[in-house]
């Protein structure tokens, strides 16, 4: 009898807790509030983190998931009403400006910081609450033999310590750098005040760990294939280590080995140091680099050394040429260095100057023969760069555009940069002189993204001007549209490159952002018109831990000599369809299965091409500032 009302009371437990968790019951709020206006108080919004609010409602769910797992009955019925929040279904993130959340903090003094590291699986930074008995057994194992990120080494990626002031978009550029490190999935910060000093804030950054073993695998299923294997936290001191074979039939050497070796801020110094090696059909090299980058925009210094040796290689450096045919080898030592000012902030946007400088020295061990007029690209030289930067930038937060429910930090802001160099070979002495911008604005209302690119750069001598080009770029990604539960996106880019008195043979080449998948060595030209349309369905259910998307692409490209209309060429175009599979409880959590065709094509390209890849593309503006270069011809 006691145990039939017990069971009683929990199903009336149940009931009560879905109707007014639910909000079946709730009381409607009044349409109109009417209050005078001096009565109106200025309250500072704040916005707090949505973990709260997801807390919240696991919190409620587990309670009631307690008190029905009492009987097998009861535990049925609740299997029958509720679903797990954020289980089933791709949640979409609402967009705001990334400092939005922390702007009630501006100007308080940062009194600590705590650095809580959630396992790889079953955890999210928006819902900490998990228990190991809903995970299983395969994935609480994972998470056990997991190498865990140390709050050590976490703390020394971070430019923020405490007893600094709180500065919100230094703490979203934190934020940024911990989500790009090999062994974080996503991050988040969270802000509170010390209640006995309503002048401090404690800081709680809670990170959820990538799993430590990781791996990429692409192939077209037929003469071409590759397989990388990752270890993201090496000894749990967050070094990358990283091996790759590969195997491409249709090249001379058939089978490629790469190893890299890479250390993220060694000893809390914000230098990174990166061993590489590789040997396959594209190179044979090994290099070495010490290297710290203007990480956020109160970073003052910046600066690195590479030295490299190369003995096989179809690229030459700054040089801008690719496909070469001719053996050589070279060694060089490349070092830069840079200083950041800051500018006063201006409609919500962080601007800096940057002042930076860099010294190229390449001498080949072995070349063709050289002379003032033949095989100019195999000089010996000795480059100097100088240039002048002025960036202004803010980030917003979404999903859905690139990745699947990842926080996707999304750049609006410009870039624009003027580089001048002097280069010593043994046969002339040239300048360079080169400009590069960057616009991209994020409409926070219409959620549609709008970029542009533009760029113009040459060397000087007594001949004029030589070895130049123009680019320009159109890129715009729209908003999320919706077709019941699916959501998806179109991407459009346009591209156009041409050369400027470019030594003979140095030819412009189709590379996968042109036609996707289109890998000719034998078609070349001056110029370069290329537009892409693509389309990606997001699925709107998670199965077993996969999310799917669909995307269907078409791309045009068309490439003449210097002196020939662009619009009077062969044109040359694919189109296709790709599947993309996410499961973050895996090694591989890409693959990306692809169909393409192409209706005219070179001898060397075939009309039909499947392939699997593991990478997730990125097509947002890089805004880094970094060494001074060439103007890439590409």
């Amino acid at each position: 009898m006691a145990k039939g009302a017990s069971r009683f009371g929990t199903i009336i437990f149940l009931l009560v807790e879905l109707f007014f968790s639910t909000g079946l019951f709730a009381v409607p709020a009044q349409d109109t509030i009417s209050v005078k206006k001096e009565n109106i108080l200025s309250v500072p919004v704040v916005y707090r983190p949505d973990s709260l609010i997801r807390d919240t409602l696991a919190y409620e769910y587990t309670r009631i998931k307690n008190a029905a797992y009492k009987s097998s009955f009861t535990k049925e019925l609740y299997k029958l009403i509720f679903v797990n929040p954020k289980r089933n279904r791709v949640n979409v993130m609402r967009t705001q400006n990334s400092e939005a959340r922390f702007e009630a903090y501006a100007g308080k003094i940062i009194q600590k910081i705590n650095i809580k590291v959630l396992p790889p699986y079953g955890t999210s930074v928006y819902d900490t609450t998990y228990a190991e008995m809903d995970l299983g057994w395969l994935k609480n194992a994972a998470n056990k033999i997991h190498m865990k990120s140390s709050e050590r080494t976490l703390q020394r990626q971070l430019t923020i310590k405490p007893g600094m002031v709180l500065i919100p978009f230094e703490l979203v550029q934190n934020e940024i750098l911990l989500r790009q490190l090999d062994y974080i999935d996503d991050v988040t910060i969270m802000v509170d005040e010390d209640p006995q000093n309503p002048q401090e804030v404690i800081l709680t950054i809670i990170c959820k760990d990538d799993f430590s073993w990781g791996a990429e695998v692409s192939s077209n299923f037929l003469n071409n294939a590759r397989v990388k294997l990752i270890n993201k936290n090496f000894m749990k001191l967050g070094h990358i280590v990283e091996y790759q074979i590969s195997y491409r039939g249709t090249k001379e050497q058939k089978w490629g080995n790469m190893l890299e070796y890479r250390v993220n801020s060694i000893f809390g110094t914000h230098f990174d140091v990166t061993g590489y090696y590789q040997n396959d059909y594209i190179s044979k090299q090994i290099w070495g680099e010490i290297n710290r980058q203007f990480l956020t925009s109160r970073v003052k210094w910046a600066g690195g050394i590479t030295l490299s040796r190369i003995f096989r290689s179809d690229e030459l450096p700054d040089i801008n040429i690719e496909h070469q045919k001719v053996p050589f080898n070279y060694h060089s030592q490349d070092i830069w260095l840079g200083r950041s000012l800051l500018l006063k902030t201006r409609h919500r946007y962080t601007r800096n100057i940057y002042f930076t400088t860099r010294f190229l020295n390449t001498i080949f061990n072995k070349r063709p023969v050289v002379s003032s007029d033949t095989n100019q690209f195999y000089y010996n030289r000795k480059n100097i760069f100088w240039a002048f930067t002025y960036r202004k930038l803010k980030y917003y937060k979404a999903n859905l555009i690139y990745d699947f429910g990842r926080t996707e930090d999304v750049p609006t802001g410009f870039y624009s940069a003027l580089t001048f160099g002097f280069e010593k070979n043994e046969f002339q002495n040239s300048g360079y002189i080169g400009y590069e911008a960057r616009y991209s604005h994020f409409n926070s209302h219409t959620e549609r993204f709008y970029a542009a690119d533009a760029a113009l750069g040459a060397y000087l001598n007594e001949g004029g001007f030589e070895r130049g080009l123009f680019k320009v770029g159109l890129h715009h990604i729209s908003n999320l549209q919706t077709i019941g539960n699916w959501r998806f996106r179109f991407y459009n880019d346009v591209n156009y490159i041409t050369g400027i008195r470019r030594y003979p043979s140095d030819y412009l080449h189709f590379q996968d952002y042109d036609i996707l998948g289109f890998d000719s060595d034998t078609l070349g030209g001056n110029q370069k018109l290329s537009t892409s349309l693509s389309a990606t369905f997001f699925l709107p259910y998670i199965k077993k831990g996969f999310r799917m998307s669909l995307t269907g692409f078409i791309d045009v490209g068309v490439l003449a000599p210097e002196k020939k209309s662009i619009f009077k060429s062969e044109t040359y175009w694919g189109f296709g369809a790709a599947v993309t599979l996410r499961n973050d409880n895996i090694v591989f959590k890409n693959i990306t299965l692809r169909l393409s065709f192409y209706p005219r094509v070179p001898g060397d390209v075939r009309s039909f091409q499947a392939s699997m890849s593991g990478n997730l593309q990125n097509g947002f503006y890089d805004y880094q500032v970094d060494k001074p270069r060439v103007i890439p011809y590409e």
